[in-house]
C-alpha cells in the first residue's frame, strides 16, 4: 500500500482527515486503546502514532523552551541518552530526579544532571529570566508522586512557588497515573507531553498541535 498525501504526517498511509482525527482524540488525552475503538485504527498503529508526537512535542518544548528566554537559548535537541539519565539513586527505586523551572504559571522540566537544557542551563540565565529551579524526584513505577526534600519545599514556600509544583504535580499525576508505571526510555517525552499540556491548560490543543505539525510533520 502507497502512501497517501497527509501534510501532517509523512510517508504515512492513513488519510489526512482519519489522522486529523486521531491528532484530535490525542489533544483530548485519550489512550491508544480508547482512540483505536473510536477510530478503527489499530492499537499498535495508534501508540506509534502517539509515541512520534509525544516526540515533536518534547523537541517543540526543547525548542522554544515553552516561551522562556534564556533556558535554551541555542535551541539544542535531546540526544537519546540524555533522555534515560536523572535517576536519583538506582533504577530499582524506581525515582527519577526532575529540574522543575517556574515562573508565574508556566513551568519547564528537564532532567537532573543538566540533561534537558544543556545549551542554556545557565542559573544567572534563569535568574534573569525570573525563572526559579527546584530539583525533584518522581516515582514512576508506583503512583507518580513528587518527592520534595524539605529544602526545597522551604525555598519553595518563601518564593511563593510551592502552590505551582504541587499544581503541576497533581496534574502530572493524574495523567501519568492511568499508565500503571512507565518504562524508563519513555518517561522523559511523556514529561515533556505534560509540560506542554499544563503551560497549554487554557488552550485548545488541537489546532495547536494542528500547527506545530503543519510546521514540522512526524514522519
Amino acid at each position: 500500500m502507497y502512501a497517501v498525501k497527509n501534510k501532517y504526517y509523512k510517508h504515512s498511509k492513513l488519510d489526512e482527515q482519519r489522522f486529523r482525527h486521531i491528532l484530535e482524540l490525542f489533544a483530548k488525552d485519550l489512550t491508544a486503546v480508547e482512540v483505536a475503538k473510536l477510530t478503527g485504527v489499530n492499537v499498535r498503529s495508534v501508540n506509534s502514532i502517539f509515541l512520534k508526537l509525544r516526540d515533536r512535542i518534547a523537541q517543540w518544548c526543547e525548542s522554544n523552551a515553552s516561551g522562556t528566554p534564556g533556558l535554551n537559548a541555542e535551541g539544542g535537541q535531546v540526544d537519546s541518552d540524555q533522555k534515560v539519565s536523572g535517576y536519583l539513586q538506582s533504577e530499582n527505586d524506581g525515582v527519577i530526579g526532575v529540574r522543575i523551572f517556574v515562573h508565574e504559571e508556566q513551568v519547564y522540566c528537564s532532567l537532573l544532571d543538566g540533561s534537558a537544557v544543556n545549551s542554556g542551563a545557565d542559573k544567572t540565565e534563569v535568574s534573569a529570566a525570573s525563572w526559579r529551579e527546584y530539583p525533584i524526584g518522581i516515582d514512576v513505577r508506583r503512583d507518580m508522586r513528587l518527592k520534595i526534600k524539605s529544602d526545597t519545599f522551604q525555598k519553595a514556600y518563601r518564593t511563593n512557588d510551592i502552590e505551582r509544583i504541587e499544581a503541576f504535580g497533581k496534574f502530572l499525576r493524574v495523567r501519568l497515573g492511568k499508565f500503571k508505571g512507565l518504562r524508563r526510555e519513555k518517561f522523559y517525552c511523556h514529561l515533556k507531553e505534560s509540560e506542554y499540556r499544563y503551560n497549554h491548560r487554557h488552550n485548545e490543543l488541537f489546532p495547536l498541535l494542528l500547527g506545530m505539525l503543519g510546521e514540522t510533520p512526524i514522519e
